[in-house]
Formats: structure tokens, sequence, C-alpha cells
């Protein structure tokens, strides 16, 4: 009965903090600062929040999580529970917008250690493209190679921040470029500290996935769901104090993305520092490669599931195990996505902020069905725990209410115009889906009983 379940609660949580902690926290400490005024506490207490509505939105999903030991995932339980249009939809809302422009802003991360913050942006992107081209040609012509770079980049990627946190922690040298900095008034402008933010917590839904095969899914699922995001908090409130504590405010604010580079010179020296620039880069390099990795098999799956009219992407080359048309797709549409990324950075559309934190912005906001479902679920009786089935969900919808404020205060009119794009680019997946696929098994779940 049980030979699906493999993983246990340990590898749930381990898969959680994984997942989520890449290069997200590296370059927005200065973001996070800045909404804060310069205000540690203040910018603390930012990340503590981010944290806490991660806990109550996945805590919300392990409600339909383990009612499935079939299959699993936020796509299917749209799908199941809603419609398979509406899946579709951010289906392929998630494949060629948000997760191509999240992968696309990585590698211009990357870029940037790589050349330096004062190098041109021109030369960033230039970079960040031939970065994407060749993590494309190592997916998918050599998985091996690609596997091989994704297993060290994740074994190495928490390096610099115990490098930083651990020591910061403790710091108490005279050479501290530590200043006191009067913190300036932010007024509710803080909660745009929230949208970086979810950039560094991003990927928590990935367990959803692999909810079939946890032991003993009502217990470890909710259980990985709290001790995964509090494990990433301790780990980002002790790097952000610490560096903090190494550099200062003012310090930070001054040289933004460079903080981190800085901060390990100090510490360590020239040569060391190098070398913990190079793992940083790496790290970067490999969540950028991990996302692209599980991006680029998406619309092979979606044409199978009939959400994409092809046959080209349906089809999996044998020798390369993956539908090499489905794949590049994707590769092309990252492309495009850096190419978005370089006008609105170079003419400051988004001050502060940047495309994939608006993507994930609506990402989050499209949870909020599933979690109106879970609300749903308690009031007719279906879920008992007043935790995970009334507390959760509420509190989840007003984080993702919250993280819609935050983004809209950041720029209003530009902020607002690329959300009613993201809508407008659902609304036409949904059109697209209704008119052209075929009925496959998909489309029975939405008329299922959910399981009690």
């Amino acid at each position: 009965m049980n030979q699906g379940k493999q993983y246990g609660l340990i590898t749930a949580i381990a898969m959680i903090v994984g997942v989520v902690i890449g290069s997200g926290i590296y370059f927005k400490v200065d973001d996070i600062l800045n909404y804060a005024g310069g205000n540690v506490g203040l910018g603390m207490l930012i990340i503590a929040l981010g944290s806490f509505a991660i806990v109550f939105g996945s805590l919300s999903i392990s409600e339909l999580a383990i009612r499935h030991s079939e299959a699993g995932g936020i796509f299917y339980y749209y799908a199941y529970y809603i419609h398979p249009g509406l899946a579709a939809a951010l289906g392929l809302f998630t494949a060629y917008v948000y997760l191509p422009t999240v992968i696309a802003v990585v590698a211009w991360v990357a870029a940037i250690f790589t050349l330096g913050s004062q190098s041109s942006l021109e030369a960033q992107v230039l970079l960040a493209a031939f970065y994407l081209v060749i993590l494309t040609v190592l997916n998918i012509y050599s998985k091996w190679l690609a596997g091989l770079f994704q297993s060290l980049s994740t074994i190495i990627k928490v390096i610099p921040l115990l490098a930083i946190a651990l020591v910061g922690l403790f710091w108490q040298s005279d050479v501290s470029q530590e200043a006191t900095m009067t913190s300036v008034p932010v007024g509710l402008g803080w909660l745009s500290g929230l949208v970086p933010l979810y950039f560094a917590y991003d990927g928590w839904t990935v367990v959803a996935s692999i909810a079939p095969e946890i032991k003993n899914p009502k217990k470890n699922l909710a259980r990985a769901f709290i001790f995964g995001p509090m494990l990433i908090l301790a780990l980002y409130l002790s790097f952000f104090y610490g560096l903090n504590r190494i550099l200062g405010p003012d310090y930070i604010l001054a040289v933004g993305n460079d903080a981190v580079i800085h901060a390990i010179e100090l510490l360590y020296g020239k040569l060391i520092s190098k070398i913990l620039l190079l793992v940083i880069i790496i790290a970067v390099l490999g969540v950028s490669n991990g996302m692209l990795l599980g991006t680029m098999r998406l619309p092979q799956a979606f044409a199978e599931f009939g959400w994409i009219n092809n046959a080209k992407f349906a089809k999996i080359n044998l020798k390369y195990q993956l539908s090499i048309p489905a794949s590049i797709s994707v590769a092309v549409l990252t492309l495009f996505w850096l190419a978005v990324h370089y006008f609105v950075s170079k003419f400051n559309l988004l001050p502060g902020s940047d495309i994939s934190e608006i993507t994930i912005v609506f990402n989050n906001l499209s949870f909020v069905f599933l979690y109106l479902i879970v609300f749903n679920f308690y009031q007719k009786g279906l879920v008992r725990n007043k935790l995970t089935g009334l507390i959760s969900p509420i509190l989840a919808v007003i984080s993702a209410l919250i993280l819609l404020i935050g983004a809209l205060l950041t720029n209003f009119k530009n902020a607002s115009l690329f959300l009613i794009f993201c809508l407008l680019f659902c609304l036409a997946a949904f059109t697209y889906y209704t008119k052209t696929s075929s009925k496959t098994t998909t489309d029975g779940l939405s008329n299922r009983k959910p399981k009690k």
C-alpha cells in the first residue's frame, strides 16, 4: 500500500530548504533595508513576516496535498477542484512568464557577481544571455553534466551565507564599516520590502508535487511546511543581522548588491573572498540551472495534457529524454524576458523592483483560489483542523493581498500595467485552452468529489 511512499520528514524539510535558499538573499538585503528606511529591526520584521506568510500558505495547501495519493502539485489542484482551463492558463503563465522572468533575473545577478556592479548593464545582460545559452545546451544535450552542476551548486550554496551569518553574530572588530544610521520614516512603504523578500522565499510549493510520495503525509506535510520555513527564517535573519553588524546599514545601502562581496573580503581577505565569490556565482547559476531544468519540461507535459496543441512539443526525443522544441521554446522566452528586463532596468520603469518580482506577486495571488477552497472545506466540515483549515487560509489570503499592496506601492502605474499583462496572458491562455484543447483525463477532475 505504501510502496510509493519514499520521502520522510527530513527529506521533505531538506527539499523545501534546498529549493528556497538560492540567490535571492544575496542581492535583496539592500532592497529590504531600503524599504525599511535603514532600520535593521524593521528589516528583520519584514523577513519574519515573509516567512510566516509562507508557513500559512503552505499549511493551507497541505490540506489539499494529503487528499491525493495518486498525484500532486499546484496545477493538479487547480484542475481537480476548479477547472482544467484555469490549470492550463496558470501552467502556461508559469512556463512562459513567471519562471522565465525569475530565471532571467537570476542569470543577470550571476553576471553582476562575475563582472562587478560597476560594469555596464549591457555587458551584464550579454553575459547573462551567454550563461542562459550554455545552461540550455547542458540541460538538453548533457543531462549528466547539468545534473552534476546542480548537485555541486546545491551543496555549496549555503557556505557564503554561513560564512557571514556565523561571524557576523559575534562581530566586534574595530575595522568594521558599521555606522549608526538615523532611520528614515517610511510609513506603509515598508510593506514593499515583502516583494523582494518573496523572491528569496520563492519555490516552497515544490513539496506539494511530491506529496503523494511522502510517508505519513497528514503529519509530515504540516511539519515540513512549518519547520522548513523556520530553518530558512533562522538562516536569513542571521545573515541579514550579521551583514548589518559587519558593514552597517549606510554601507550596505551605498554598495548595494556588492555588500556580500565587501563583507567577505573584509572578513577573509582578498584570496578567500575570490574563492567565496566563485562559490556564490556557482550557487546563483545553480538556481538558474535548476529552475531552467524544471521549466523546460513543463511545455512537453502540458502538450500531453492537451493544454498546448502541438504534437512536436508532446513528442519526447528518445536520445535526450525530453522534447527539444518544447525546451527551446522556454529558452527563447527566457532570453526574451531578459531583454525586457534590460529595458525595464535601463529606463528605471520599476524603481527598486524588477519584472520577476511582479510575476512572483501575481503567482502568489493565484494561490488565493486554493486557500479559499480549503476555507470552504473547513466550513463544510471536511477539514477539522482549525489551524490548517481556518486560521492558515485567512492569514494566507491577507498575506497575498499585503504583497499586492507592497508591489503597487513601489510604482503604482507600471506595476499595475505589468500585473494587468499577467492577467491578460492568463485570460488568453484560458481562451486558447477552451478553443483548441482536446478532452483529456484532466477535464473530469473538477467534477470529482474531494476526499475526506
